[in-house]
């Protein structure tokens, strides 16, 4: 989905107002060197820090994909992000941000931001809004302006002619990145055009800090040799530790010509073309990799909902995955204001088709889809990785997740069913949140060993995320799915896990697991077996659904898939009633169930897989004629006892 920005510009009457300078505040060389007006707070910190296990992940996706564009120029991921503009104007209508230069100042942010596979349009045109009141802007009273104007879902940019912070002194622009329903940027027209503080104040928005760190009135406690880079200053550590870089300590060439040192008494070496520094502006021009890797993650992980209603690059598929070794896929554009349609059905930089609704038969693999739509004025693009899944199989059957850089990998399939961000992530070690996971995964003893775990922070409670396998091919009749999980938190939801065969899921296929399983949270990993006899020779996938429970101490890990054949699969009913159930699978209309326990009588149902009886009678020695049942899969259960025996009868 694609993300708006509002943007909301001033009247240029009030160019004329004095201009209160805070202290880092200089002017050289008719430079204006106003500061950024976007606080990190603790709060703020916190939540960006909640998100590091799934921003983690697409970093390490960024990084992936990074290298396939290297190797392949032709191959590039895309998400376009639309921008709503709203333009601040006098009552008369006159003034305000000039439409060019707004184009011009997009234009800008695709050249910089296109490293972070990010480009921006504008969505639905430009909203003018006429108030005189708006024209002179305080910090906080966007409130009032984004009343009746604010879009929800959408980026809302506010581009004011003269913008001030709480304390009256004039600043730059400021953003909020926190939340759903505050995706706010506040920036001033002059600066909007400076080709550098809007690029800055969206890299707050899509969660990156100050190079100089989160406090801008004290000296980084970053040392200058970078040792505590991904605790300290930014947090990350492509981006040298920054002695609050400002047109006092850069020269005209951009070269810090400060004498600062850390505390160990190192000289720094400060980034003076960082677009997140207060370095001079004419200076600033580039943001590192690992700071592009970051906003990306961050965007995919909290803001792949931003979306323009009206005009961007989405579909729906009859279906997406298959154990079959060839899936044909019906696509259908869901964008009602395209003209021209563009679909890379493998992402290998080749345009494949141009329908408006095409399709596509798929070998085994796994392939991320690329659409690209236009209209008469826009083109737009995004890429859907990891779409389309044909025949893949766990392989080995002992699926320990060590060589899984993201949950995705090997042909699983991670869907976060809310929408929220609530999702299933590989880690190693302990989570990002204190006293709830596992500290190591199930085997290792050094910590290096990899896991799957759905984070329960930035999720809200009830939300769903489910984790499915590829396809298992059951070619015995005693077959076991062994699996380990960790549930320990004070809040922990739940775990479900489920059966899909060709019928559809069987939900719950072992009782759900409610809260902690855990006493303490370095307890080991916790095992649950699933008697899967009752699919012998289908083809099946298991999938496990995390709810979130009421708070964030509640991750849910798994570890350690075992798909394992025994010479006997013990059956509580089959045991206790010594019954036997042939042949298996159904292959005319006859169906034995005997059975050498005499004591009582037994009485069977035949049932599908949502409790509808087709046949019922009691058990004899007799084989049941079963010629009125329908091909497809059934429950067999004696005296109200399901036998756990799914006969499935081909004809």
């Amino acid at each position: 989905m694609f993300a708006l920005m509002n943007i909301f510009i001033t009247n240029p009457k009030y160019l004329l107002l004095p201009i209160v300078l805070l202290s880092a505040t200089c002017y050289i060389s008719g430079q204006n060197m106003e500061s950024c007006g976007t606080v990190t707070t603790p709060e703020s910190l916190e939540y960006i820090n909640s998100l590091k296990p799934q921003i983690k992940q697409y970093e390490q996706e960024f990084a992936l994909n990074k290298a396939k564009s290297g190797k392949n120029n032709t191959y590039r991921v895309v998400n376009s992000i639309p921008i709503k503009a709203h333009i601040i104007r006098a009552t008369n209508g006159t003034g305000g941000l000039d439409a060019s230069d707004l184009y011009d100042a997009i234009e800008n942010l695709n050249t910089i931001y296109a490293d972070a596979f990010m480009e921006f349009f504008l969505c639905d045109g430009i909203n003018y809004i006429d108030n005189d009141a708006f024209c002179h802007l305080k910090k906080g009273d966007e409130s009032h302006l984004k009343e009746g104007s604010y879009t929800s879902g959408l980026i809302n940019i506010y581009f004011v002619n003269h913008l001030v912070n709480t304390s009256d002194q004039s600043i730059c622009g400021y953003s909020n990145n926190v939340g759903r329903n505050d995706d706010v940027i506040v920036i001033k027209n002059s600066c909007a055009t400076n080709d550098s503080s809007l690029a800055h104040e969206l890299g707050h928005f899509f969660s990156l800090v100050h190079t100089h760190g989160p406090d801008n009135n004290k000296l980084t406690s970053e040392l200058a040799n970078g040792s505590n880079c991904d605790t300290d200053g930014d947090g990350i550590c492509d981006t040298p530790a920054d002695p609050m870089l400002s047109c006092t300590n850069v020269d005209n060439s951009c070269e810090y010509i400060g004498k600062e040192t850390d505390v160990n008494g190192h000289a720094f070496n400060p980034d003076t073309g960082n677009l997140m520094s207060y370095s001079k502006k004419s200076c600033r021009d580039h943001f590192t990799p690992q700071q592009l890797a970051r906003m990306y993650a961050f965007y995919q992980t909290t803001k792949s909902y931003l979306a323009c209603p009206s005009f961007n690059a989405n579909f729906s598929v009859d279906t997406s995955s298959t154990c079959e070794e060839i899936l044909t896929v019906n696509f259908k554009n869901k964008c009602s204001n395209a003209t021209h349609w563009e679909w890379d059905v493998d992402s290998d930089g080749v345009i494949d088709y141009t329908d408006q609704n095409p399709s596509h038969t798929y070998n085994t693999g796994i392939y991320d889809v690329t659409l690209t739509v236009s209209n008469t004025s826009e083109t737009i693009k995004r890429t859907f990785s990891k779409f389309i899944k044909v025949g893949t199989e766990i392989d080995p059957n002992h699926e320990d997740f060590e060589d899984f850089e993201m949950a995705e990998d090997n042909g699983w399939t991670v869907i976060d069913d809310s929408n929220s961000g609530y999702s299933w992530y590989s880690n190693s070690g302990k989570t990002a949140s204190d006293d709830t996971g596992p500290l190591s995964d199930n085997t290792s003893e050094d910590n290096t060993g990899t896991y799957i775990y759905a984070e329960a922070s930035g999720a809200e409670p009830g939300d769903v995320a489910t984790f499915i396998s590829p396809c298992i091919n059951i070619t015995n009749t005693n077959t076991l799915l062994e699996f380990s999980y960790h549930m320990y938190g004070k809040n922990t939801g739940e775990l479900h896990v489920d059966i899909k065969t060709n019928d559809g899921y069987i939900n719950d296929v072992i009782p759900a697991l409610y809260g902690n399983q855990q006493a303490n949270q370095e307890d080991a990993f916790l095992k649950r077996t699933i008697d899967l006899s009752s699919y012998a020779y289908e083809t099946i996938k298991v999938r496990f659904r995390a709810v979130r429970g009421t708070h964030w101490d509640g991750d849910i890990a798994i570890d350690d898939i075992l798909i394992k054949s025994i010479k006997e699969v013990p059956n509580s009913v089959d045991t206790l009633l010594d019954i036997k159930v042939y042949p298996n699978p159904i292959t005319n209309a006859t169906l034995y169930i005997n059975s050498r326990n005499t004591n009582g009588t037994l009485n069977y149902q035949i049932s599908n897989l949502v409790g509808q009886i087709f046949l019922s009678g009691t058990l004899t020695n007799h084989p049941i004629d079963v010629s009125s049942l329908s091909s497809g899969t059934y429950f067999i259960s004696i005296n109200g006892k399901n036998s756990r025996i799914v006969k499935k009868i081909v004809k």
